[in-house]
């Protein structure tokens, strides 16, 4: 991989690695308390001294693991400018003991987004969700990918089912409860022929299913 970085945007959305010119972006993404409410995580990412040692283990990530990491999102303005508004991810997910129980394997990995609240909404999460689902099942042939959010995080759960994914229960996720969602790559061609409101019905008979198998 050329270490010009690793683009995985078009000429409606720019996705690009981060690095050490995007700290402040980091640090405002974090900064809006909307944001922080939905981390499972609690790096102060706020503050620019913890923003600035993120953004450059994530130049050392970007040489360890080829086609994985964290991309900056921006949307191109007609002067030819860009407008930052968050990340796409796409992660090794760790498979614990709860996880593997759903079906997490070691080698899937876990697709996420951080967006600024304007952005929320408006449909620029399936928009890079599909990019790098393309790019997780394309380029990188990698067997699941999951989505995992806060149990109450609808607009998340009503973003992965419109992706695709189902639900496969919950289990802890550094060490808090979270909701667990697979996109099998059995199941990627197949989903390019449904629209992401037949997505959403398929995710809801299969949540139909789950309830009523559960005891």
């Amino acid at each position: 991989m050329s270490r010009a970085g690793l683009h995985l945007g078009d000429e409606r959305l720019h996705l690009r690695e981060f690095g050490l010119r995007d700290v402040a972006e980091v640090q405002a993404l974090h900064a809006d308390a909307r944001v922080r409410a939905w981390l499972p995580d609690i790096q102060p990412l706020q503050d620019a001294a913890w923003a600035a040692k993120f953004v450059a283990g994530l130049g050392r990530f970007y040489r360890q693991h080829e086609g994985l990491g964290i991309w900056r999102c921006a949307l191109p303005l007609t002067d030819g400018g860009e407008r930052f508004a968050g990340w796409f991810s796409l992660m090794p997910v760790q498979a614990g003991p709860e996880a593997q129980a759903l079906g997490l394997q070691p080698g899937d990995v876990e697709l996420g987004s951080r967006l600024l609240p304007e952005h929320w909404g408006g449909g620029l999460s399936l928009a890079g969700g599909e990019r790098l689902l393309e790019h997780a099942f394309e380029r990188l042939q990698v067997r699941a990918v999951w989505g995992i959010c806060h149990p109450m995080n609808r607009p998340a759960q009503a973003c992965l089912a419109a992706l695709g994914f189902l639900p496969r229960g919950s289990a802890l996720y550094e060490g808090q409860p979270a909701d667990h969602h697979q996109l099998l790559a059995a199941d990627w061609a197949e989903l390019q022929a449904l629209s992401h409101r037949q997505r959403l019905r398929r995710h809801r008979r299969s949540s139909t299913v789950s309830s009523q198998e559960s005891p």
